[in-house]
């Protein structure tokens, strides 16, 4: 990111800025264990939920907006006052004596699952330890003492806390001091202190709400896409060629049932009806606002594409992703279908995205002022604009982002919230405020149907698994309607597998099936879909159909396979004859909806031979002539012991891959520049998380209809009988791309 610099000036006619931060997690569950499966909510609890609103006590001038899902709601008050469990926090409070096998495996696969850079690294015995497990050839669990497992089990709880609360708890901060040697009693109280912050979190919002600094927003209850619950043919007025489910039949009913739950439980908790909604993954439609408007909202918020499309005008931004003009995305407009209407806000797509991907890579106090600096320009821009009222929409997901920042985002969110409340002319606001002053606004009489990415419902509908996880909830509520005539059945039951049926329908499970997604544990996001859709039928005492016993990839099948045998290709960069690769391991990589022409590899070969390991990319070249992009090859031995250092590609979204979290020996870069690659760099990791480069090497490639390569085992340190990892990471001027594989390395044994 370039640092853009603007000529100091003061613009005169005040500017609103709405900050709407969205707090959301699926239900985690096992309903029939009682144990959250995974511990996001929780982690997320003491990092980012409570701090996110006390952070603005230091600054009475700055207003916001905080969406909070109902179903997140549920899970905080399940954790804070009925002794909720996940499985790392049961683990946590166990006797290491009492751990087993399985329990032991676990931690070492899933308890250094955090940021690298900014939460192990800086905590030396939790990065030696992290180092430790990375080095293992296999999971042998007899490698750590007990001491080093309740260790590990501690320090994961511990990086998970927000450095402040860190600062200002004596108790924790002995805690995090004390460094290693953390006993039974120790885990255990970190658990109970994480339960007391997250105790307060929905008692503050409250608190902040009624002194009228924030409004607090709902969603539908479990976060379902609404506009497809309404009517699933909408998704292809954006796509009219998307392929849609079998069954497409309205749950309309659902829709209306997922939103008037919302507004039940918002006022439950903070003694007041919400004034606005935001629509799951910022999906909209002409029917959601129709709903949304006849249940009383006054106002909701989408992405800008959304009204790009509406009014047929395409944004135009300059080098530095700064508006040409800013005039129409800098208001609320008046969304008017048939006999309802509602205030709409266009969020300014490129400030969420810099501050939910790419300032956490900068300096905090530069990337604030940068900030700053842009929510200036727009307002130099509008003071020739005829309206009284603009206002720049800053929305985005407020937990997720902040593993990347130094100290869990404070250092950026002080400096920002200082320069804003020193300006005058900056008017940090709710967005309900701003809605009831205004005089006048500028009506459609329509919407299109979108949300906040690629302007359509794609990531949630559309691939074949997408569409058969809609098939499999519709044929289940189908069938529950069924149930719900029959008079022997107690009502209290049929609402209980109602219940089941709502949570299946929420977002998250769509997102992580098929192309393009990977959370790295999308089999569990798929059982836990699957486990809902069977609590209908269990929940009735009726048998559940025997394929929702079978995970949805299986019908769809995964094209990569192990190598056959070796390999000895001639490296020329062409396709000559494949019987030289008919061995070869073999990753298809699909062609999501994300990606589109932005994909740089289509399919990796790999294999070996007795001196050599041999990769062939091939690429996708639509305009990667006009494109800076570079592969990476990061390689580990795991049974070597050396420094191991992170790999140096930022990344561009919140969610970290599993295979993100490795650290690795050595780095192989290869950049492309027009159409054609430089040398290839090769470098060794040392002390300190550093690399260094290795002058001389003897690796091999030709790029012309595809590239190969061929590294000799020796330039990595690979002895005969050894194993080394590979993950392969593509960039766009050091901006992460593709991971392949996401959540395991490729393994290749020297003979």
């Amino acid at each position: 990111m370039m640092i853009k610099q603007f000529p100091t000036q003061k613009a005169q006619k005040e500017l609103h800025v709405a900050f709407v931060w969205h707090m959301h997690q699926p239900p985690y569950k096992n309903i029939d264990t009682a144990e959250y499966l995974m511990p996001w909510v929780r982690l997320h609890a003491v990092k980012d939920y409570l701090d996110m609103v006390t952070i603005l006590e230091n600054y009475p001038k700055i207003k916001q907006t905080f969406n909070i899902v109902p179903s997140l709601l549920d899970q905080l008050n399940d954790y804070a006052f009925n002794g909720a469990l996940d499985i790392h926090s049961r683990i946590t409070v166990k006797a290491i004596s009492d751990l087993t096998v399985d329990e032991k495996v676990f931690i070492l696969e899933h308890f250094f699952d955090a940021n690298y850079v900014n939460m192990v690294l800086p905590h030396e015995p939790y990065r030696k330890l992290y180092e430790k497990r990375h080095q293992l050839t296999d999971l042998f669990i007899d490698s750590f003492t007990d001491q080093e497992y309740s260790d590990i089990i501690a320090w994961f709880n511990l990086v998970w806390f927000d450095p402040c609360w860190i600062s200002e708890d004596k108790e924790l901060k002995a805690l995090y001091e004390k460094g290693k040697d953390y006993s039974l009693k120790d885990r255990q109280r970190i658990i109970e202190i994480q339960r007391e912050l997250i105790r307060k979190i929905i008692p503050k919002y409250k608190e902040m709400q009624d002194k009228g600094q924030i409004e607090i927003t709902t969603s539908p209850y479990n976060h379902p896409i609404l506009p497809l619950l309404i009517e699933m043919n909408s998704a292809d007025r954006a796509i009219p060629t998307i392929q849609l489910p079998e069954n497409t039949d309205t749950m309309l009913d659902d829709a209306k049932e997922q939103t008037s739950r919302s507004i039940k439980r918002y006022e439950e908790l903070f003694g007041k009806k919400p004034q606005g909604i935001w629509l799951s993954e910022q999906c909209i439609s002409p029917e959601s606002i129709e709903l949304i408007s006849k249940m009383g909202f006054k106002w909701t918020i989408t992405d800008e594409g959304n009204l790009s499309k509406t009014i047929e005008k395409e944004f135009i931004r300059d080098f530095h992703g700064d508006l040409v003009d800013p005039f129409d995305l800098c208001k609320a407009y008046n969304v008017k279908i048939n006999d309802s209407e509602i205030k709409v806000l266009f969020r300014n797509s490129v400030l969420a995205d810099l501050i939910g991907f790419e300032y956490g890579n900068h300096d905090p106090e530069a990337a604030a002022n940068d900030l700053y600096e842009r929510i200036k320009g727009i307002q130099s821009s509008l003071e020739t604009s005829p309206e009284k009222h603009h206002i720049v929409t800053i929305a985005l997901d407020g937990e997720n982002c902040w593993e990347s920042y130094y100290k869990d985002g404070r250092p950026f969110l002080d400096t920002l919230y200082r320069l804003m409340s020193e300006d005058e002319t900056l008017n940090v606001t709710r967005v309900c405020d701003f809605v009831d002053k205004l005089e006048s606004t500028t009506t459609l009489d329509t919407i299109h149907s979108g949300s906040w990415i690629n302007r359509s419902f794609q990531l949630w509908i559309g691939d074949p698994t997408k569409n058969l996880a809609w098939d499999y909830l519709q044929k289940t509520r189908n069938d529950l309607v069924g149930f719900s005539k029959e008079k022997n059945i107690d009502k209290a039951l049929i609402d209980k597998a109602w219940d089941e049926l709502y949570i299946a329908q929420g977002s998250d499970w769509f997102w992580w099936y098929g192309e393009p997604n990977d959370s790295g544990q999308d089999d569990l996001f798929d059982w836990l879909f699957r486990m809902h859709l069977q609590n209908v039928y269990r929940v009735l005492g009726k048998p559940d159909p025997e394929y929702l016993q079978i995970p949805l990839e299986l019908f769809v099948g995964k094209p990569s396979k192990a190598p056959l045998g070796l390999l000895n290709p001639c490296i020329n960069g062409e396709v000559t004859d494949e019987n030289e690769w008919k061995n070869a391991g073999c990753i298809d990589i699909h062609q999501g909806p994300m990606y589109q022409s932005d994909k740089l590899l289509n399919r990796i070969l790999f294999g070996f031979d007795k001196d050599n390991i041999y990769f062939r990319f091939e690429l996708n070249k639509v305009d990667l002539a006009k494109s800076i992009v570079e592969i990476y090859l990061y390689s580990f031995i795991p049974e070597q012991l050396r420094p191991l250092s992170p790999c140096r590609i930022r990344n561009k979204g919140s969610t970290i891959f599993p295979s993100q979290r490795y650290g690795f020996a050595n780095e192989i870069e290869i950049p492309f520049i027009e159409n054609g690659i430089q040398p290839l760099i090769l470098s060794e990791s040392i002390e300190g998380g550093l690399w260094k480069v290795v002058i001389h090497n003897n690796i091999q490639y030709e790029y012309n209809s595809v590239l190969e390569i061929a590294i000799p085992f020796d330039d990595l340190g690979v002895e005969e009988k050894q194993e080394i990892q590979f993950v392969a990471m593509t960039s766009k001027s050091q901006i992460l791309q593709q991971i392949i594989p996401h959540n395991k390395a490729i393994t290749i044994k020297r003979p």
